[in-house]
């Protein structure tokens, strides 16, 4: 069957042969070269119009292909002529708008590849982040016709260099349903700008051309013929996508399998005002009598086709291309594959009994009403139609189940009427689906940035399995669930996403390990050379003179195992991958296959892509390789699944050990927003732990909502200090400014049988809020973090203060014991912004080293009133200065004294 093309508004006579295409001679040669097959069935009809300089809209199935339009494009930017009456200045004649970085990287790629064989276009590839000034300072290089770059990018040099695009001649829309998806604003602010641009009479010779290319059709699409487009060429070769530009009508009905038929009958129009044709499309020979008996039982005139009544297509044809008069109606009932011989195109009505089992068959029924497709011009409103419409009808039964989110997405498209029985059947279709998914790995954007574009079409899992995500173990223990911890990352996968180890402070088993195996290997006797090579077998590896353990992933399916060839491996205690030969792998003895793999996968969070991305510019990951590879890092631990650990903050300290400083290099969260190309996604952590407390998973209480102590203070100062140098970062990206102070979770419940005051039930269940204290020169403020409360006190004796207080039906109670006397007499409870606080008066105007005589994990130092700590403060002190480029912590040599060694307090 010849390929369907419905050429819509101007016909266009197709280029069949390279030869016979509107290239120039070095761009047919180019192509040639490369083993270019020739043009494609869509590109035969979408070069000529754009080689002439018209508007054009192309959708395809392979409407994603840049070469639908780029080789046409390129012809008529060499014909230097017809850019003569444009100012002399330096600026593009042709922007590309792509709907990403990475599909802009791929077309300036392309571009380099064949601007080459032509007059040299000098073509730029445009990404611009949030921060103004780099887009004030941009600057093309002379002679620079092409500019391939993003909306956001694109409006963003708009706003601040408008002239530039005096020149502009040619606005290329790659995948363009994308683009009016994902930036619909900044897309229309980028066509008024071209319409206004286009419409001074000093350029009435210049051409002004928009091509359009995409895979799916749009109301968007039709919006931006109307209002931007002159007289222009409509191709399109995806059936059922001309069907929704021909304003098809598309309806389903949801049955059971065994009622098909009487939905049939319910369907079928038996009185229509005017001349109906229809088509029933069957699954089989048996179906489609059955269908044919049905309807003629019904009194309509049915005919039947399938591939045993071939004889009898001439008396088919010659019954369905009779005139009909008003109010008759005629049915075909068919099978798929009598499409091709039939070839019917004038059907009014296509009834899909069966369902179609795939898009291609989809529209191969769709093109069968083709003659009544309506161009933009010819559509009137839903009353002026009435009857003219020509309808689709879909039949969904239990056993098209799968099939139900593919239907429902056309429908959204089709600006159909969709059943609200649809949207349920769709909802279990996919809770459906994504309990099958219970062995795949969890989604990575979803653990990257907390959700998922789409999770109707992502083959991954978006719900945590407590069998497979229980956090790994290292050794003996498993991974951190909480708390401060030091990390090396030696593989980077992007801005966000690495791979390294955790530094145990106390027992460094895999250096004790990597001692060993190198020390084993010393011994040239060692070195025994792998006979057979398994997958993932365990092995060593010697790279510049250090021996690693590596594990085999993948390697060519041949019988000598002696040959040279590549083989994938993976450094187990580093996460990197990598390619080998078969004989540098070593044998490994098996004490050396005892300690698990120390590789663990980090996710910085709360930050990510600007502009709608879902992956971060190559420019970010570059920045953040070179800065933080193969360094030791503080972090804080918010969460951990699996093999991942999610930390917020990461920061970089150097300790300056003669003046008892540690200067805070950089924070890696705050560095990515600083360079313009990310922004704050203070949801990240929040929608994994719904997750997280969703899938049951033990000691969910203890793990996610109970407040940590930092190990040491100077950590604490240095993780703690870095929320306002997120803020910062946050403020000179441009966006949105978030709080950044640690917010209290969910509370966990005080079991201390000791702490309950005597006053207290007996029986009653307590919450211990969370409590942030900082000090003055005679008074210590305490910070109850609660809020909504009903009913407190306060009682406050010598060395010891008891709070409590009613929130809702929670009763809390702090039963605290001072490292140091007060005067109770003079101390105070007030609430201040509908938060309790208390005001206790120190005995003796001195520095206190801690609050509390023992530890309280939910009782810790405020962080965000350094200023008021002043010189007294035995904790560390955060010096910012416009003139210093990093942050210092001076430490108080007696800060060491709150080491978890001691086993003294760490607020």
């Amino acid at each position: 069957m010849q390929q369907p093309v419905m050429v819509l508004q101007n016909r266009i006579d197709p280029c069949l042969t390279i030869d016979t295409s509107p290239l120039s001679a070095d761009l047919k040669k180019a192509l040639q070269r490369n083993k270019f097959p020739g043009p494609s069935h869509t590109e035969s009809y979408s070069w000529p119009p754009i080689a002439r300089g018209c508007d054009v809209v192309v959708i395809s199935h392979c409407g994603n292909d840049p070469l639908l339009y780029l080789p046409p494009l390129l012809t008529i930017l060499q014909t230097g002529g017809c850019y003569k009456s444009l100012p002399s200045r330096n600026g593009p004649l042709a922007v590309i708008v792509c709907p990403g970085w990475k599909k802009a990287q791929l077309i300036f790629e392309l571009l380099g590849d064949y601007s080459m064989s032509s007059r040299p276009h000098h073509p730029v590839l445009l990404t611009i982040g949030l921060h103004k000034d780099e887009a004030k300072n941009m600057k093309l290089p002379r002679g620079c016709d092409v500019i391939v770059t993003t909306p956001h990018s694109l409006l963003r040099l708009l706003t601040y260099q408008s002239l530039l695009f005096l020149r502009l001649c040619h606005l290329v829309l790659d995948e363009v349903e994308v683009l009016f998806l994902e930036a619909n604003e900044q897309m229309f602010a980028i066509l008024d700008n071209f319409k206004k641009n286009v419409e001074v009479e000093e350029r009435e010779s210049a051409p002004h051309q928009i091509i359009a290319v995409g895979i799916h059709w749009s109301r968007h699409i039709e919006h931006l013929i109307r209002e931007f487009m002159n007289d222009p060429y409509i191709v399109i070769t995806a059936p059922e996508e001309a069907a929704l530009y021909g304003n098809v009508q598309q309806v389903v009905h949801l049955c059971l399998e065994c009622e098909k038929t009487s939905t049939l009958l319910q369907v079928l129009d038996f009185t229509p005002s005017q001349a109906q044709k229809t088509l029933i499309f069957t699954c089989s020979v048996a179906e489609t009598e059955i269908v044919c008996k049905v309807v003629e039982s019904n009194s309509i005139f049915c005919l039947k086709m399938h591939k045993e009544m071939v004889f009898n297509l001439k008396s088919v044809l010659e019954h369905w291309k009779k005139k009909l008069s008003s109010g008759s109606h005629i049915v075909l009932a068919l099978t798929d594959d009598c499409i091709p011989l039939l070839a019917i195109t004038d059907a009014t009505c296509v009834i899909h009994f069966s369902f179609p089992s795939s898009p291609k068959i989809f529209g191969g029924r769709l093109y069968c009403m083709s003659d009544h497709f309506q161009s933009l011009t010819e559509q009137g409103s839903p009353a002026e139609q009435g009857d003219k419409k020509t309808k689709s009808v879909l039949l969904l039964t239990e056993k098209n189940a799968s099939h139900a989110v593919g239907v429902l997405r056309y429908l959204e498209r089709a600006d159909a009427k969709i059943p609200s029985e649809l949207y349920e059947f769709t909802a279990g279709v996919l809770e459906a689906k994504e309990d099958k998914k219970a062995r795949r790995p969890l989604c990575s954007y979803l653990k990257a940035f907390g959700f998922c574009k789409d999770k109707r079409i992502c083959p991954d899992r978006h719900h945590i399995n407590p069998e497979i995500d229980k956090p790994r173990k290292l050794s003996n223990q498993a991974l951190p669930m909480f708390g401060y911890i030091k990390i090396i990352p030696f593989y980077i996968s992007n801005a966000t996403n690495y791979f390294g180890r955790i530094i145990d402070k106390h027992v460094d088993l895999y250096a004790i390990l990597n001692a060993e195996m190198n020390e084993y290997f010393k011994d040239s006797s060692n070195k025994t050379t792998v006979k057979k090579v398994e997958n993932f077998g365990l092995y060593g590896l010697e790279e510049k003179t250090l021996f690693y353990r590596v594990q085999v992933l993948e390697m060519s399916q041949k019988e000598d195992t002696w040959v040279l060839d590549n083989i994938l491996i993976k450094f187990i205690d580093e996460g990197r991958t990598g390619l080998t030969t078969r004989n540098q792998l070593l044998h490994l003895p098996e004490n050396f296959h005892t300690l698990p793999p120390q590789a663990v996968e980090f996710i910085v969070c709360r930050v990510k892509p600007a502009d709608g991305e879902i992956e971060w510019n190559p420019k970010v990951t570059r920045y953040i390789h070179h800065k933080i590879i193969g360094k030791l890092h503080d972090a804080k631990v918010v969460l951990a699944l699996g093999n991942t650990v999610w930390i917020d903050p990461m920061v970089h300290v150097t300790k300056l050990s003669n003046l008892k400083t540690s200067v805070i290099d950089y924070n890696v969260r705050a560095e990515i927003l600083s360079m313009g190309m990310g922004i704050d996604n203070s949801e990240h952590i929040e929608q994994l732990k719904k997750l997280y407390k969703g899938a049951k998973m033990p000691n969910f209480e203890a793990h996610i909502s109970q407040p940590q102590t930092p190990p040491l203070v100077e950590n604490a100062a240095c993780l703690q200090d870095t929320q306002q140098e997120d803020r910062n970062a946050e403020k000179g990206a441009g966006s949105e400014l978030n709080s950044e102070n640690l917010k209290p979770d969910t509370l966990s419940e005080d079991t201390g049988a000791a702490s309950v005051s005597k006053s207290a039930q007996p029986h009653l269940k307590s919450f211990h809020p969370q409590v942030k204290w900082f000090q003055k020169e005679d008074v210590v403020i305490l910070k109850i973090r609660i809020r909504n409360v009903n009913d407190y006190k306060c009682k406050y004796f010598r060395d010891r203060v008891i709070f409590s207080a009613w929130v809702g039906d929670k009763f809390y109670l702090a039963d605290m014991e001072l490292q140091a006397n007060i005067r109770k007499d003079e101390c105070k409870c007030v609430i201040k912004n509908e938060e309790p606080v208390i005001t206790l008066a120190k005995e003796k105007r001195e520095s206190w080293c801690n609050l509390l005589k023992q530890r309280n994990p939910n009782v810790a130092f405020d962080f965000d009133h350094w200023e008021e700590c002043e010189e007294d403060s035995p904790f560390s002190k955060i010096i910012n200065s416009k003139n210093l480029s990093c942050k210092v912590a001076e430490v108080v040599e007696n800060s060491d004294i709150t080491s978890e060694d001691d086993g003294s307090e760490s607020e």
